[in-house]
């Protein structure tokens, strides 16, 4: 009787692992498939225009494809266009490979690339989500954003609410695109059309001066990729509770927050060189702050980049003080326990901030 019994609860554990292995693994398929959109990005002041592009599904099923025609110069990792098709509701399968074509008016030069993607990685990230300070709560990625920059780099961020994540960067070739594919002003020559382009999008005559003379920085976009093991201290200063940091923007294209306190995972993990942040500060006075923070690209590289060499951990504080004139400042110090950088370029704006 007792083996019969035995037997029985054998057989009833057995069913139900099968049963809800299945029902995982059919809860996992429908996960595959999410609400996303495509979009572009180029450089700032390295005008670029992607003349095709397509994200193919990993199914084979179709592609999504990448926005076109528009000159590219709003910054590195931010995308510019979407497209609604239909009712507006995208939900497709998942890419794993890019095509794309494009050309970049300081090179002169278009490019041809067929990249294969990171589809487990995409995948995983798109299952996880991430958490939103703003709608407090946990949130997924709505948009793949595809970048090219001068020299024939290609990049793909995964695009959320307040997280950009890198999931791809390659190298495309040199392509013999016929001109037309560029422009219908045929009329007017290659020359002019690119400076006229180039002129444009660099605004000032000091930055035409200075690609002219430097001409484009190669391995600018590799160098941005480098990440160091660094967090934030801020010293002196108390920070709002329920904002703290967010909108913090990499120099790679990636956009992320800090959450105070930071875990232990957080604070140990390696990031990118931050090209701004926002600091929100519960001023004694009462009147809270807001600062936002844009800091000087060759400074703060060449700070990590010194720094990182020695491979220890980086600080980058953050300290309020009174200066010999009793004027409250903030200061930018990036250091290790054995050497420190003062940055000195930081633009700061000011704003009033209410804690919400």
């Amino acid at each position: 009787m007792a083996g019969n019994a035995l037997s029985r609860r054998r057989l009833f554990f057995t069913l139900l692992m099968v049963l809800t292995t299945h029902a995982t693994t059919g809860v996992a398929a429908e996960m595959t498939k999410f609400e996303w959109q495509a979009t572009e990005s180029g450089p700032r002041y390295y005008p670029m225009k992607i003349i095709s592009g397509n994200l193919e599904y990993h199914d084979g099923s179709g592609a999504t494809y990448v926005p076109d025609g528009v000159n590219l110069n709003h910054g590195w990792g931010k995308g510019v266009s979407s497209h609604v098709i239909g009712d507006g509701i995208n939900i497709n399968p998942l890419p794993n490979r890019l095509t794309i074509s494009f050309f970049s008016y300081t090179d002169n030069q278009f490019y041809r690339g067929d990249f294969e993607l990171p589809y487990e990685k995409i995948l995983g990230l798109f299952q996880a989500g991430h958490y939103s300070p703003n709608r407090e709560g946990k949130i997924t990625y709505d948009s793949i954003v595809v970048g090219v920059a001068p020299g024939g780099v290609v990049a793909v961020w995964l695009w959320g609410i307040e997280k950009n994540t890198e999931v791809f960067f390659g190298q495309a070739e040199k392509a013999d695109t016929p001109w037309s594919r560029l422009t219908g002003a045929t009329h007017i020559s290659r020359e002019e059309f690119v400076q006229r382009r180039i002129k444009g999008s660099l605004e000032t005559p000091e930055r035409i001066e200075a690609l002219r003379k430097n001409g484009v920085p190669v391995g600018l976009w590799e160098r941005y990729r480098t990440r160091y093991p660094w967090q934030p201290l801020f010293a002196g200063m108390k920070l709002m509770k329920r904002k703290g940091v967010q909108a913090i923007t990499y120099f790679n294209g990636e956009r992320d927050y800090f959450h105070l306190p930071l875990s232990k995972e957080i604070a140990e993990s390696r990031r990118a060189v931050p090209s701004s942040m926002r600091v929100y500060w519960d001023n004694p006075t009462g009147r809270n702050q807001l600062f936002i923070l844009t800091f000087d690209e060759n400074e703060i590289l060449e700070a990590f980049e010194t720094l990182g060499k020695s491979g220890l951990p980086i600080t980058f504080e953050f300290s309020m003080r009174r200066d010999e004139d009793g004027v409250r400042r903030l200061h930018f110090i990036v250091h290790t326990e054995k050497e420190r950088v003062i940055l000195k370029k930081t633009a700061l704006k000011a704003y009033g901030a209410k804690d919400k």
